[in-house]
């Protein structure tokens, strides 16, 4: 007569490795959200410093406008000089 035990081994190490398979993608989905969160730490980072990076050059953007009026009021002045009948 044999064992019901010596039947059951297979089950038993099919146990095992499914067990252990479980474990190992337990623990790489652990790390893969470790790093996804240092990841969003990091973004979070690297975009508040976008921010201000943009409002400290917000004036740059309005420099053509600024000189777009500067030449324009330099215009005005040339004209009204020379209607006044002063400079060349």
């Amino acid at each position: 007569m044999t064992l019901a035990a010596e039947h059951l081994t297979g089950w038993w190490v099919g146990y095992v490795i499914g067990a252990v398979v479980v474990l190992l993608v337990a623990a790489l989905l652990i790390l893969i959200i470790l790093t996804v969160r240092r990841i969003a730490a990091v973004a979070e980072d690297a975009t508040d410093a976008l921010r201000l990076a943009q409002q400290r050059t917000e004036a740059l953007w309005q420099l053509e406008a600024t000189r777009t009026a500067a030449t324009d009021i330099l215009a005005g002045a040339t004209e009204a000089r020379h209607a006044l009948g002063g400079g060349r």
